[in-house]
């Protein structure tokens, strides 16, 4: 399981603005974790569930599955470009629209719409006086 930190210098990387061989600068980590909840925030709102509780220690684990990171990275550095100025590579848009696609995938496999068979049909008879 990655830490928090992890994926925000990896966002910060994905946008050429953080050099890996230095360690994150503590404004931008707290720019990124901020971020991080916002944008998550949102997809959970949207019906994206991931199981997010909303971090803010960078060396908190991430409270999302593994499988979810590489997503969460790529969407963030979009998230992040434009608070540094910067453009996202197609790479990188190409990155994030697959990661949202598979997580929006395992969400609707592990919650499938299932018909329900037992939904009644209720009406008023006009014939016998009755409720049906």
């Amino acid at each position: 399981m990655a830490k928090v930190q992890e994926i925000v210098a990896r966002a910060l990387r994905l946008i050429q603005v953080q050099d890996a061989r230095q360690p994150v600068k503590a404004v931008d980590m707290q720019t990124g974790i901020s971020a991080m909840n916002a944008m998550i925030g949102r997809w959970e709102a949207n019906g994206l569930s991931l199981g997010w509780a909303p971090v803010a220690n960078p060396s908190d684990d991430m409270p999302c599955p593994p499988e979810a990171e590489e997503a969460i990275a790529a969407n963030l550095a979009i998230t992040l470009a434009p608070e540094y100025g910067t453009d996202v590579s197609p790479v990188v848009a190409a990155m994030a629209a697959r990661g949202m696609s598979d997580l929006r995938a395992d969400v609707k496999a592990a919650n499938p719409l299932l018909p329900d068979r037992g939904v009644l049909s209720y009406g008023y008879d006009t014939r016998t006086d009755r409720w049906y």
